[in-house]
């Protein structure tokens, strides 16, 4: 069920894929199931990555803050030992920031590729960010760019990702010579932020040197 939740990128692929998963399992008439499909646009990913959301998930955020405090406090913490430990939270929180934005100003991380988009991303993005923008880089090589067609200076590609031995993802994209404007069919850096490997795949093979303003989000 996760990897029709979180791996179907188109909304035809998300239904075909959830009917599979019905038929295999024999929860066809599973009521819990039939009401969350109903609700499938307010839940779904494919339905949502029109919308940014950072890349955050739903239970991203109770996770992280309870691994967070399982520093800090046990079960068996009294009340008052929670608050003065929540303050050593608050200002563990804040030490982290000044160290991270220290790093920040002073060091570079070295690009992984020659790609001048990737040493664009270099210099405007802090640490934490500019790693994930290099592991779309990384992503790059398990794709295959081939040009579709072609008018008025769009053109559109097939990229297709290998994601395993035998499967493969096919995705459609979108290029505008003129904005420089890259659009995938997978709404991922819609969603997260940052340029995924399907769209960097499409502007190495369009030579693009240079980012669009747009793709840089400021902090």
């Amino acid at each position: 069920m996760s990897h029709v939740v979180w791996n179907s990128y188109t909304k035809d692929a998300f239904d075909r894929n959830w009917n599979d998963f019905l038929l295999k399992y024999g929860l066809g008439r599973n009521k819990w199931l039939s009401e969350l499909y109903e609700d499938r646009h307010i839940w779904i990913q494919v339905y949502l990555d029109h919308h940014f959301w950072a890349g955050m998930r739903s239970t991203q955020r109770s996770k992280s803050i309870h691994s967070f405090f399982n520093k800090f406090i046990t079960l068996n913490s009294s009340l008052r030992q929670f608050v003065k430990q929540y303050d050593n939270c608050l200002a563990s929180i804040e030490q982290r920031e000044r160290e991270l934005d220290a790093a920040d100003f002073h060091t570079v991380i070295p690009c992984a590729t020659k790609s001048a988009i990737e040493a664009q991303f270099q210099h405007v993005y802090t640490h934490e960010k500019f790693r994930e923008v290099q592991a779309q880089f990384g992503g790059k090589v398990n794709c295959i760019t081939r040009s579709m067609h072609s008018t008025l200076g769009f053109t559109t590609y097939e990229v297709v990702e290998q994601v395993s031995n035998s499967t493969f993802n096919k995705f459609v994209i979108t290029y505008d010579a003129i904005s420089r404007e890259v659009k995938c069919q997978c709404l991922l850096s819609e969603s997260r932020g940052i340029l995924y490997h399907h769209s960097l795949s499409v502007l190495s093979f369009e030579r693009v040197y240079n980012m669009a303003p747009k793709y840089i989000l400021e902090r």
